[in-house]
């Protein structure tokens, strides 16, 4: 029996350097070295003890089967009345998907909104997934820069003109530890061809790394809507 082809959009696909270094230092805390790790960005504190009895409460009462593959409605009921309360977005339950983790996410969103051929606008530095994954299905990568002399803030002109008829989506969030201000959101400028692409804001929903403008995810999401 013959050995069997990968497909060869594997060999677009790349993994995360941070894992592998997460890999090597754990190996080495085998070994009896002392590790101090700044390579994975987790939490450094354990669940709240109420999130721990009630998951312990849970599986002790026999919830652990499948549940409604877009989340269970008790838990997208909350997070939708969360956004409106700390966000003001209006946003129905029936509109919310929980995912496992962002890259989930992140990966169905764009499987839904990327062809091959077109080209998607991502920031550097940024997140390894968003060009592999653009690679990956058969699309071209396109950075905008995200530097220390514009103190990590996106260039609207820069992203504008990287802008093409072949662009389909422009990735837009915070990895480097920076909030995106207020001047700089894309629902604060008028340019027309940013309606082009859909927006996919990345990492956003999370309590700490959140838009220092919060009508912006509002304007966020319905530029999202129109561009569908």
């Amino acid at each position: 029996m013959g050995t069997r082809r990968i497909a060869t959009r594997v060999s677009q696909l790349n993994g995360e350097g941070a894992l592998a270094v997460f890999s090597r230092a754990k190996e080495l805390e085998k070994q009896g070295h002392s590790i101090i790790h700044l390579e994975l960005g987790e939490p450094d504190f354990h669940p709240a003890p109420p999130v721990v009895d009630a998951m312990r409460s849970a599986v002790a009462g026999g919830r652990d089967r499948y549940c409604a593959t877009r989340g269970i409605p008790a838990l997208r009921e909350e997070i939708a009345a969360y956004l409106k309360r700390t966000r003001r977005i209006d946003v129905k339950p029936e509109e919310v998907l929980v995912a496992p983790g962002c890259k989930m996410a992140l990966s169905l969103a764009m499987m839904a909104l990327i062809e091959p051929g077109d080209e998607v606008l991502y920031p550097d530095p940024g997140f390894p997934i968003y060009p592999s994954f653009t690679r990956g299905l058969g699309a071209k990568a396109i950075p905008f820069a995200l530097s220390e002399k514009n103190k990590f803030q996106p260039d609207l002109n820069e992203i504008g003109s990287k802008i093409t008829p072949k662009t389909s989506v422009l990735i837009y969030g915070r990895c480097v530890g920076s909030r995106i201000s207020r001047k700089n959101t894309i629902c604060g400028c008028s340019a027309t061809k940013f309606m082009r692409a859909s927006f996919l804001a990345a990492n956003i929903f999370h309590p700490g790394l959140c838009l220092e403008w919060p009508s912006a995810l509002s304007s966020l999401m319905g530029s999202l809507k129109v561009s569908q």
